[in-house]
């Protein structure tokens, strides 16, 4: 039993005095309170579901208002490091049913965390369910269901009717379509939910992987892959997901000996989204990726990016060239092109003619000619730029220059008064010269044409809501001290222990970090004398370029990132 008789519990007169207070308050009118009363004796629903529904009154100040009347109390379930034992205690099903998220499970007492205060008959009967004490503490509808998903697992309130569908269609003949018997087991309205959650999460890829008696969904968000937990028994639904994956993606059902591409278009809230569906086959069924692609006009600014005050002028300076290249280096998903997108939002004027090749085109930009390369009919990167060349650009952006021809053209077109920006994939701004090189450029025209370097990488924010000091390692803080000495005394280092919000990986949000390196006369004399990047390095170094991990200590020092982060994605380039 609860051993605070002070506890009150749901009833028309804690709805009352609840919704007094919010008059008192000056949160809640009482003409406005009269007609939602109206409607929910009209629509027997709750006075404090219709009060959040119509938005009428903030989720925060509501539960602080029952916190207030009830006795109970109001947290955030980031607030409490969630025991497995407590998991363990309450089943997936009662769980959903109820909308609860066990907290802990301590002296025989369980602590729940709901959105709504719960009435005495269901207090009563999860006593009697569980065998165990119940507390409660209130939290925002928000937490609860990302905890809930988190915990038993995406579409656990849809998973046993799709398992007894799935059981329950006939065996499949050979070679008998079975588009019909996809669609018969609802399996697309799972397959929307993946991907409306992965869009909620700002993940950019879905991977649903089928194994010999699982089957495993993982997003990619923030740049890390990330396991999401599904309900048990979804193994026996493999070969529905991946089929029902095809269908939605057009592409053919019945082939599955061999890789197939396609897309999804679907609307979450007020965006578009293009998915670009990847599915290959392995040993235990076909598994599949989905590439996430918001097809909203995007407004980048270099300004909102979040760089360095260190880096932010030298790469703002690089929009005033009048020809030249500049070059974005970093692996897959670091970012680049996004930056590349805020310079030429700043470039992006009515006497400048922009033309950019990509594959994909991954943000549309009003103002710009925007083409996409399709190889299976010739239109390679290379045969794009030969005719770009023909409409009179001022600014040419190349998505990635991939091999020795594209190089060639992007570095001649520099140098007939075009500015060229393009990626590649280098370690360091340093090396990009020698990656250069290798592709069969000369020398002395890298020298001439390419004017800057940028090599980025993204690091992870610590989650606001979890975030906690820690204490880093005495030769880290050492390291950051000689860096930026007269900053290390008033910084705090943390980290975030993990809650809803993020996801319970403590980060949310990336931030990017950058080498700027700045084409001088000095740098210019090492290229053309072939000298390697290392050497380039030093020079370049000398003459005040900040390196990845600097800038990225930068980040720690201001509260942004962790040191594990940084060590993450730029810790072994100076050790």
């Amino acid at each position: 039993m609860n051993a605070d008789l002070s506890i009150r519990y749901y009833t028309d007169d804690l709805i009352v005095e609840v919704t007094q207070r919010l008059v008192d308050a000056g949160l809640l009118t009482s003409d406005k309170l009269g007609e939602i009363q109206g409607r929910a004796a009209l629509t027997l629903q709750g006075v404090d579901s219709l009060l959040i529904q119509e938005a009428i009154v903030n989720e925060t100040d509501l539960l602080k208002a029952f916190a207030d009347v009830s006795g109970i109390p109001f947290h955030n379930i980031g607030d409490f490091k969630i025991e497995q034992a407590a998991i363990d205690k309450v089943s997936a099903k009662v769980a959903l049913r109820h909308r609860i998220v066990p907290l802990t499970f301590q002296n025989g007492v369980l602590l729940l965390a709901a959105s709504r205060v719960p009435n005495l008959t269901t207090v009563d009967g999860l006593r009697m369910v569980l065998d165990a004490g119940i507390d409660f503490v209130l939290c925002p509808e928000s937490d609860v269901a990302m905890s809930l998903t988190h915990f038993y697992g995406l579409g656990a309130e849809t998973i046993d009717q799709l398992i007894a569908e799935a059981e329950a269609m006939p065996q499949l003949e050979e070679n008998e379509d079975i588009n019909v018997h996809t669609q018969e087991t609802g399996m697309v309205r799972f397959i929307n939910l993946i991907i409306a959650e992965a869009i909620r999460m700002d993940c950019t890829d879905i991977h649903i992987e089928p194994f010999e008696n699982s089957l495993r969904l993982r997003y990619r968000i923030d740049g890390i892959l990330q396991e999401i937990p599904l309900p048990k028994g979804v193994d026996k639904l493999r070969n529905a997901v991946s089929s029902s994956v095809k269908i939605m993606a057009n592409m053919d059902i019945a082939e599955h000996r061999k890789p197939h591409d396609g897309r999804i278009k679907v609307r979450c809230g007020n965006n578009d989204y293009d998915l670009r569906v990847s599915v290959l086959p392995t040993g235990w069924g076909e598994t599949c990726c989905l590439r996430i692609l918001n097809r909203g006009t995007m407004k980048i600014d270099l300004d909102t990016l979040g760089l360095s005050p260190y880096q932010l002028p030298k790469i703002a300076k690089l929009t005033e060239l009048p020809h030249g290249v500049i070059l974005m280096t970093g692996p897959t998903g670091s970012g680049k092109t996004t930056t590349l997108y805020a310079l030429l939002a700043r470039l992006n004027q009515t006497g400048t003619k922009i033309i950019t090749v990509e594959d994909p085109v991954e943000y549309q930009m009003k103002g710009i000619s925007q083409v996409q390369t399709h190889s299976k009919i010739g239109l390679t990167f290379a045969a794009v730029l030969r005719s770009i060349l023909r409409h009179d650009p001022d600014v040419i952006l190349i998505g990635e220059i991939r091999d020795s021809e594209t190089a060639d053209i992007a570095v001649r077109s520099s140098l007939t008064g075009h500015l060229v920006l393009s990626t590649l994939h280098t370690n360091d701004a340093p090396s990009a010269v020698t990656r250069l090189i290798d592709m069969g450029v000369e020398p002395y025209l890298i020298s001439s044409c390419v004017e800057g370097i940028v090599a980025q990488r993204l690091v992870r924010r610590v989650c606001r809501n979890c975030k906690e000091a820690y204490d880093i390692p005495e030769t880290i803080r050492n390291e950051i001290a000689m860096i930026y000495p007269d900053r290390i005394g008033e910084a705090e280092f943390i980290h975030g222990h993990g809650c809803p919000s993020c996801g319970f990986t403590g980060y949310r949000g990336r931030s990017a970090i950058n080498e700027v390196m700045i084409m001088t006369d000095p740098l210019r004399a090492l290229v053309v004398a072939r000298e390697p990047a290392n050497i380039i390095k030093d020079l370049a170094m000398k003459e005040g370029m900040v390196t990845l991990r600097q800038d990225g200590w930068l980040r720690v020092v201001e509260g942004r990132t962790s040191v594990e982060e940084v060590l993450r994605v730029a810790g072994r380039m100076e050790e």
